[in-house]
């Protein structure tokens, strides 16, 4: 048997062939956004890799991770905004349709990611939003209600469809770059609050430092 040959009947051995998935709360919005951001990566992986190796079919599960990221992305503002209000009337956060994910988040973290939209600095733009948001909307209602529902069903379509990973990819880049914003700003609140509760070995509790 040639090596090619016994490649081909060798059982597939997964670099990581399983994972213990404990769950975390429900405000655990850290864990939702690294997932998010792996489905958003693997997306732009898997679509070079079409390209690269002329194999199209490669473009669905593509667009199937983008779309599914996009929908991440906004789930995660909703779980934000439940963790820092946990005692109020909580987000509803289940559901594929992404024009009700977006209704449900609220005005400043929509403005923040409407900002965010065709914007290549990836830093908040406050000039404009109304404008900017009603584009942003125009964008997401055009890669349709639920693409990563539709786009994981490719082969029920019953029809010519056009499939625009670049259509997706414009709405991903706004809100991954608006959570990505909002985890810098948290991680560099929660470093610097630390940093701030940190004892100074070099001054006792009670003394007094001279700057």
């Amino acid at each position: 048997m040639n090596t090619q040959q016994q490649r081909v009947n060798e059982p597939t051995k997964p670099a990581i062939p399983a994972l213990l998935v404990v769950p975390g709360d429900a405000h655990d919005f850290s864990s939702l956004y690294a997932i998010a951001t792996a489905y958003a990566h693997s997306g732009e992986l898997l679509n070079g890799h079409a390209a690269r190796t002329d194999q199209v079919t490669f473009a669905f599960p593509a667009m199937v991770c983008s779309s599914f990221a996009v929908e991440l992305f906004l789930k995660f503002f909703l779980t934000l905004d439940n963790a820092d209000n946990p005692t109020s009337p909580q987000d509803d956060r289940r559901g594929h349709y992404l024009q009700k994910l977006w209704e449900r988040i609220k005005p400043d973290n929509q403005d923040l990611i409407a900002g965010m939209f065709r914007n290549p600095s990836h830093t908040p733009v406050a000039a404009g939003l109304a404008t900017r948001k009603a584009l942003f909307l125009e964008a997401l209602t055009g890669i349709g209600n639920a693409p990563f529902v539709e786009w994981r069903y490719a082969y029920e379509i019953e029809g010519p469809a056009l499939m625009s990973q670049g259509a997706v990819a414009e709405v991903l880049d706004a809100v991954g770059y608006a959570a990505e914003h909002v985890m810098k700003e948290r991680r560099a609140a929660a470093a610097a609050l630390t940093s701030s509760a940190t004892p100074n070995p070099a001054c006792p509790p009670g003394n007094i430092v001279a700057k």
